[in-house]
């Protein structure tokens, strides 16, 4: 077993950074994708279960997207949804190039979006997807926000884009730029995830103030898929930062790509 930071390009030439752990004789593997302003050692969640996974025969690989920690790109201009699903399709052409042909996503609030629409797209190619608070709804969360936090960053937001330019969200000052926004009117996470019918575990924090629980919800109870599980972690916020629950997700995780 080696982890090495290692560089892949995508085919629209952005450079991504992310740390790699190759199992030797394993053709088993996990993408981990994390979710927007942050980047890929901010989700405690997956940094705990990429050891675990790999200790279980799990090839893994951790990376930044475009505009957001390591890997290149302005988050102002660049961080798009079309340039997302770039940057998930060029993670899982690097792992297919390492010989790591039964492929598994793991996906985080923003992340999680797009890993619904990749997996969506991309149905038979992905065994098991798992969720952890994802935005299913860019209308909800977004352009009409419903949670405090949302409506405090979000609401009227293309009027305060033609104010200003950009969104500027959370500690870093994240810019956003107009098309990301955009983007969303196009893009439907929920409605691309009901064409995925490979096990999806998807889990959510009864307390989350950014990404409501009951949108999630609402989304996972539409989908047909027979091999679907919902949690709700009861009195977790966002991200499952805080014991007993980040502990709890990360055994779920570990429990889920090992079934």
């Amino acid at each position: 077993m080696r982890r090495q930071v290692v560089k892949f390009s995508t085919n629209d030439n952005f450079i991504l950074e992310g740390d790699f752990t190759k199992i030797e004789d394993s053709v088993k593997g996990v993408i981990l994708a994390h979710g927007m302003t942050v980047n890929r050692d901010d989700e405690g969640i997956f940094v705990r279960a990429e050891s675990k996974l790999n200790e279980l025969g799990f090839s893994t690989l951790k990376f930044d997207f475009r505009g957001h920690g390591k890997s290149q790109g302005d988050s102002l201009t660049d961080f798009t949804i079309s340039g997302e699903l770039r940057d998930l399709e060029a993670a899982v052409n690097f792992m297919k190039d390492k010989n790591i042909l039964e492929l598994n996503i793991a996906g985080a609030s923003f992340g999680g979006s797009v890993s619904a629409l990749y997996a969506g797209t991309h149905a038979k190619e992905v065994r098991a997807l798992f969720l952890a608070n994802p935005v299913l709804d860019y209308e909800k969360c977004f352009l009409n926000p419903t949670t405090p936090w949302a409506k405090e960053h979000f609401e009227n937001v293309f009027e305060r884009l033609s104010e200003q330019g950009f969104i500027r969200v959370g500690s870093r000052r994240f810019k956003i730029g107009k098309r990301l926004f955009e983007e969303m009117k196009i893009y439907s996470p929920c409605q691309e995830l009901k064409k995925y019918k490979n096990p999806l575990l998807i889990v959510h924090g009864s307390n989350d103030s950014k990404v409501s629980y009951k949108d999630t919800l609402d989304c996972f109870n539409a989908l047909s898929n027979s091999s679907k599980r919902f949690e709700l972690i009861e009195g977790s916020e966002h991200g499952f930062h805080e014991e007993p629950y980040e502990s709890k997700v990360v055994d779920m995780i570990v429990k889920f790509f090992s079934n």
